[in-house]
């Protein structure tokens, strides 16, 4: 089975985040989130994965390569003008072949055992699978209903008259796999989300459309508050396997416990990277990230915030509940309490 990764939007929800970075290079734990995407994909036995690009598409290019450092090979597909999910997969079902194909949104966080999503859409002959979260989540999504079975009996709107005993409202989570059959049925060359121009189709013709329940943790960085949110459930140890907290190769070092000279300066939990210049009578924590290169003057107090590399902080800065982007200085004396901080300015979280 090869998989794809769906990374070509235009991410202009998340912005300012994503002025001078496409979405799956935007950095959690200290790393783009594109690279936890991979290692997830990874762990399913899955090596051969296509990425389709379009903004900012050279810098993924830049950065991944073709994939060896991940232990992929990794297959880019440009669109010059974007085709959404549906035309984007659709281009590529030649790379697929005549296996059912593992398609994972570029802007969410989950975990999940892919391997067990997997064999659940082989044991059912499913021709889509899509993996859903219990409806009662944070974010407010059209509803997909199914049954104890894990048939699909709604899609948002669209009922199933085949589909039979109480129903089970969930989300879908970006997460799905599609067998050759759908893959052939989608229109080449539209711009359509599979939302739209495949899954009510499925639902009407009483295809073998099911969902696969997780329970585990989810979340859809589609906006800055939700990248705040995940970050912070990230450093505060939430989200179960989706990042791995405490793995040798990650930039970033998590603190549950501080010891030493640091136990005064720190209230856990915290990450950080190796080469932070902190002065020991500021206050870091709890759930605050610090990207590498930041630089922590004295008297300063952070809490429940971001920053990205290279950050500079002032004498007596007060930052909370807020995302500082790379290269920034803040000046002496700040006091930021919900804010975004970019080199263009501040802007409400």
């Amino acid at each position: 089975m090869r998989a794809m990764i769906l990374a070509a939007g235009l991410g202009s929800r998340l912005r300012p985040l994503t002025t001078y970075l496409p979405k799956p290079l935007v950095p959690i734990l200290g790393r783009p989130l594109l690279w936890h995407l991979i290692r997830h994909i990874r762990q399913a036995g899955i090596h051969e994965i296509a990425i389709n690009l379009h903004y900012r598409g050279a810098q993924i290019r830049d950065w991944l390569g073709r994939g060896e450092q991940l232990g992929v090979e990794v297959t880019y597909s440009e669109e010059a003008k974007l085709l959404g999910s549906a035309g984007g997969v659709g281009r590529l079902r030649h790379f697929f072949g005549n296996e059912p194909v593992l398609i994972v949104h570029g802007d969410i966080l989950f975990d999940v055992d892919l391997s067990a999503v997997i064999q659940y859409h082989l044991s059912r002959a499913a021709q889509a699978t899509l993996v859903l979260h219990p409806a009662h989540h944070r974010y407010n999504y059209g509803k997909i209903r199914v049954n104890a079975q894990g048939q699909v009996g709604q899609f948002v709107e669209q009922h199933a008259s085949r589909v039979n005993g109480p129903l089970i409202d969930t989300v879908f989570t970006g997460v799905q796999i599609l067998d050759p059959a759908v893959l052939e049925a989608i229109p080449a060359g539209r711009g359509d989300s599979l939302t739209t121009a495949v899954y009510p189709g499925l639902l009407a013709k009483a295809s073998r459309f099911y969902g696969y329940l997780m329970h585990g943790y989810w979340s859809d960085i589609g906006t800055p508050r939700r990248y705040w949110e995940t970050s912070m459930d990230v450093v505060g140890g939430r989200v179960g396997s989706a990042v791995d907290l405490f793995q040798d190769e990650c930039d970033l070092r998590r603190v549950p416990q501080p010891a030493g000279s640091l136990a005064d300066a720190i209230r856990p939990p915290v990450a950080f990277a190796s080469n932070i210049d902190w002065q020991l009578d500021s206050r870091v924590g709890p759930e605050v990230i610090l990207g590498e290169g930041c630089e922590i003057a004295n008297d300063v107090r952070l809490v429940q915030s971001v920053l990205w590399p290279r950050v500079r902080v002032g004498r007596g800065v007060r930052i909370e509940r807020s995302i500082v982007l790379n290269d920034v200085t803040i000046p002496d004396g700040s006091h930021l309490v919900e804010k975004i901080v970019s080199r263009e300015g501040i802007v409400d979280l």
